[in-house]
């Protein structure tokens, strides 16, 4: 027999799994906030983050809109925890495709829609890029 304990992880996971978020309510209640659609920017790791540009880009969009605009960095660990790809891509996810459109012009990558719930990319996705590879271009005698 399966206790109560197991059926509300397992519960718990399978909701998650689908992109929807529990939220106690102070009585007791459970609410789930709903997948939203999405624009998505999806690139071979280093491709968007790998010369700072892209933390620049995030940093002057939250600034001009506040910290809670809908843009977020995607690692390639996050990327496959949110399902959109399983080998190493990074992406940016944004409720505007202008903004996903311009980045695309500017660092290339493959823009498609997708839903996800905005309160996990708040939750796991809020902190900024990478900050910019630098390599040692010197030559070595």
């Amino acid at each position: 027999m399966v206790s109560l304990l197991s059926r509300r992880s397992f519960l718990r996971e399978l909701i998650w799994s689908v992109g929807y978020t529990l939220i106690r309510s102070p009585i007791g209640l459970i609410f789930m906030s709903e997948p939203q659609a999405l624009y998505v920017l999806l690139a071979p790791a280093g491709q968007l983050a790998g010369n700072g540009q892209l933390r620049e880009t995030l940093n002057e969009r939250r600034s001009r809109k506040g910290d809670n605009v809908q843009f977020w960095y995607l690692s390639p660990d996050l990327v496959r925890e949110f399902n959109l790809s399983d080998i190493g891509h990074e992406a940016v996810v944004a409720d505007e495709i202008t903004a996903i459109n311009w980045l695309k012009l500017r660092f290339g990558g493959k823009s498609s829609t997708v839903h996800l719930n905005v309160d996990r990319l708040r939750e796991l996705a809020s902190g900024p890029p990478p900050g910019p590879i630098f390599r040692d271009i010197s030559v070595s005698e």
